[in-house]
């Protein structure tokens, strides 16, 4: 059983380990982590992964950028950029409104359809932006690793 388990680790560590193949898998990660559809995230990560040939864990663990002390903060800049381009209107982020868009959304309540819309957009782009950043920072240490260790 432990060999098994040795042997799996291994495999998750080096599955699709090129630098640019990590830099694309935490674009994706980055990008799903930021798209509001909390509770998929993960099972969404692991399909585009498996279907990409991404390594997994990496887009998994990208993915974790909307963790509970992060999301709120991404959800509100989703919702004002969203806003922003649905409507025109520029408003400050307001955490606030991302606490009660994550309560009414756990309640299925209110104007979730609205802001969620907002949101979805907003956080779209974001995810786009920050998918972009975190990616090539990833590549550019996966780089740098893999020229320091010629094994990788």
């Amino acid at each position: 059983m432990r060999k098994r388990l040795h042997a799996l680790w291994e495999h998750i560590k080096t599955e699709h380990t090129s630098p640019e193949r990590v830099g694309v898998a935490v674009f994706v990660g980055v990008l799903l982590g930021v798209i509001p559809l909390y509770g998929i995230q993960t099972p969404i990560c692991l399909a585009v992964a498996q279907l990409t040939k991404l390594n997994k864990a990496t887009v998994v663990v990208a993915a974790n950028i909307s963790n509970p002390l992060i999301a709120p903060f991404l959800i509100a800049a989703g919702i004002a950029i969203g806003e922003y381009l649905r409507f025109g209107e520029l408003h400050a982020p307001d955490l606030g409104k991302a606490t009660t868009f994550i309560e009414q959304l756990a309640l299925l309540s209110g104007e979730v359809p609205d802001l969620f819309l907002s949101c979805l957009i907003g956080d779209t782009l974001l995810g786009l932006v920050l998918g972009v950043v975190f990616g090539l920072a990833a590549y550019r240490v996966a780089l740098n690793r893999s020229a320091t260790d010629p094994s990788r």
